[in-house]
């Protein structure tokens, strides 16, 4: 009888310690809580989260640059990614966007409806047999000329062209209209791209080939696209990029030579009106340069 009603009184004295103690914990949390609400903003340490971001990529090639346009935004240029974009190197096909643009600014000498002879020296410049060269006695207008040269990249139509007004007078209109559009460290030994025979590129003998930069050749992008958008709607539109549902394709000039290693220039546009202007040099092969793109394309998708 004792016993039991020692257990009855510890009971009732242990159940009224506890409830004591639990009043008393929720009331200095409460006050805890309450204190971190009402105290100034300054005095609370808040945790940063940082995002990610997405890393640049590592691409195999010897010099890259992406811009990004669109003159409705407060920044109307922004370099999206660049690497060795002053380099000074070969660029192959690269070049007939140069050969192109001295044709379309000398509606004179080469109205598209124009017919002109290929020559037994134009139709024996080194072409891709696949594309199927042209023929000595052939006849074609002008237009053909630009659309072989650009969408097959046929150095016979780059050559063909030159002739009409004498090679060693366009490839000297070449540098001059480099000059007036600002490529400083550009330079044409002839409207085809070809390597000459048995020489390695080097600075050293730089002058023997047709070189630029990254940089120099988004200038001259920038001066088709905004003066004879003409030009990128002739290049080869068989895309191997790929690009999102609202991205546009403006157009792609290819090229490769041993020397140059592969080389292409890629355009496209989207729905917000920004215009991306891609140009890779030096990738080890025709097609590393559009696996090396892709991954461009799809880390500017990631960014933007």
């Amino acid at each position: 009888m004792r016993k039991n009603l020692f257990i009855f009184c510890f009971g009732i004295f242990l159940g009224g310690f506890l409830t004591y103690f639990l009043n008393f914990s929720q009331t200095k949390l409460e006050n805890f809580f309450t204190a971190q609400i009402t105290k100034p903003l300054e005095e609370i340490n808040f945790v940063k989260i940082e995002r990610q971001k997405k890393s640049l990529p590592d691409l195999e090639v010897k010099a890259v640059i992406s811009l990004r346009l669109n003159p409705k935004k407060k920044i109307s240029e922004k370099v999206l990614y660049s690497k060795n974009e002053d380099e000074i190197l070969p660029i192959a096909s690269l070049t007939k966007l140069m050969t192109a643009l001295v044709v379309i600014e000398d509606p004179e000498n080469y109205p598209l409806n124009k017919e002109v002879k290929i020559s037994r020296e134009a139709a024996f410049q080194i072409d891709v047999p696949e594309y199927g060269n042209l023929k000595p006695g052939e006849r074609k207008t002008i237009y053909d000329l630009l659309n072989f040269m650009l969408f097959f990249s046929s150095n016979d139509a780059a050559f063909a062209l030159a002739e009409q007004i004498d090679v060693k007078n366009f490839v000297n209109r070449m540098n001059q209209k480099a000059k007036e559009i600002g490529l400083e460290n550009t330079y044409f030994s002839n409207p085809t791209g070809l390597d000459p025979e048995n020489l390695k590129w080097s600075l050293e003998n730089k002058d023997h080939f047709n070189y630029s930069t990254a940089r120099d050749l988004v200038l001259l992008g920038k001066y088709i696209l905004k003066n004879y958008p003409l030009i990128f709607e002739f290049s080869n539109l068989k895309n191997k990029i790929q690009l999102l549902e609202n991205q546009y394709l403006i157009g792609m000039k290819t090229g490769y030579t041993n020397e140059a290693g592969g080389c292409i220039f890629l355009v496209f546009s989207n729905d917000k009106g920004d215009y991306f202007l891609n140009v890779i040099l030096g990738a080890k092969s025709r097609e590393e340069r559009f696996l090396q793109m892709q991954k461009l394309v799809d880390w500017i998708n990631g960014k933007i």
